[in-house]
């Protein structure tokens, strides 16, 4: 039989794996790739967030002497015109800009490359979406990221606990409801408020999964914590919700649902 020590050594690399997994898969994690002008192989990032007021520079550096830059732009929804504007060379690098937008508002962008009879395209399909937002107070979002990965961290913690002959869950299944209802909806409403200007873009309001799946998880983990107290069996109550939290992890952060 596993010891404890074992259980949170294994409950902290599942946390990681899932974390990790939240962060790249998401729509606003950078686009990276290589790519080649000219006969040169160079590699490239293009961001799709953007913090903070001001234009977004997306900058790009191909180490070809002499290449040109052609930046297209359009607004993402509802689509509109493709607008086209060059890129001016800053030192290495060739530089564009696109207009700030206010939060929330979504431009689609590409970027063409030349030199000479060659060109490339980037990303080559289809193109990249960029999402502007306001910043967000670190004090604000600092502790709502401590709060949702200990949550995720005791949610693995207590369903290997529910395998134990004689599980303790009582303890650990009301600190994962604690940290869930905490890093979820103050912190997480507060995170929201500030970056988009509305706390909550869920159920029933809206289609963000992020808040929808946040829900879900926290009445999960409602019944498990009821079940601990009230039921026979809980544990799987408590497996379920579990199971609920670990699903949750898996749909990309910022995703929202079509409709």
């Amino acid at each position: 039989m596993a010891t404890t020590r074992t259980l949170w050594i294994v409950a902290v690399l599942i946390t990681l794996v899932l974390s990790v997994w939240q962060r790249v898969s998401g729509p606003t994690y950078p686009i990276y790739g290589h790519a080649a002008l000219a006969g040169h192989a160079f590699g490239y990032k293009l961001e799709r967030t953007h913090a903070g007021a001001g234009d977004h520079r997306v900058v790009l550096r191909p180490g070809v002497p002499g290449a040109i830059g052609l930046l297209t732009w359009r607004e993402h929804q509802p689509p509109s015109a493709w607008t086209q504007q060059p890129m001016s060379p800053e030192g290495d690098a060739l530089v564009g800009a696109l207009p700030h937008h206010a939060a929330g508002q979504k431009v689609d962008y590409r970027v063409t490359l030349t030199s000479g009879a060659s060109t490339v395209t980037l990303p080559s399909a289809p193109q990249a979406t960029l999402r502007f937002r306001s910043d967000v107070p670190a004090w604000v979002l600092i502790p709502h990221i401590v709060c949702m990965l200990g949550a995720l961290l005791l949610a693995v913690r207590v369903a290997l606990e529910a395998f134990r002959p004689q599980p303790n869950l009582k303890l650990l299944t009301l600190r994962t409801l604690s940290a869930t209802f905490l890093g979820g909806f103050p912190l997480g409403c507060a995170v929201s408020a500030y970056a988009f200007g509305r706390p909550w873009g869920g159920f029933p309001l809206g289609n963000d999964a992020t808040d929808d799946k946040t829900l879900l998880a926290f009445l999960g983990w409602v019944v498990a914590s009821v079940a601990v107290f009230r039921a026979r069996n809980p544990r799987p109550w408590v497996i379920g919700a579990a199971i609920v939290m670990f699903l949750a992890y898996l749909v990309p952060h910022s995703f929202k649902l079509p409709g």
